[in-house]
């Protein structure tokens, strides 16, 4: 057997804590996360926008120049 160390699983207090500490963060980071995408999603959309209507705006000078 290889001496690792202890395992985690013997002592469960130690375990749930280490357990409920992670999700305590994982959710804290998640509801960070969506605050920060809430408050910059406007602007991704406007570009979106933007970048769309300027492809179209090409894509159909393209077209127009084609047909000639």
């Amino acid at each position: 057997m290889s001496d690792d160390g202890p395992s985690p699983f013997s002592n469960p207090i130690q375990w749930f804590f280490r357990s409920s500490l992670l999700v305590l963060v994982a959710m804290l980071a998640l509801a960070y996360s969506v605050e920060l995408l809430r408050s910059i999603l406007p602007w991704l959309v406007g570009i979106a926008v933007l970048v769309s209507v300027g492809w179209g705006v090409v894509a159909f000078i393209r077209w127009r120049r084609s047909h000639w």
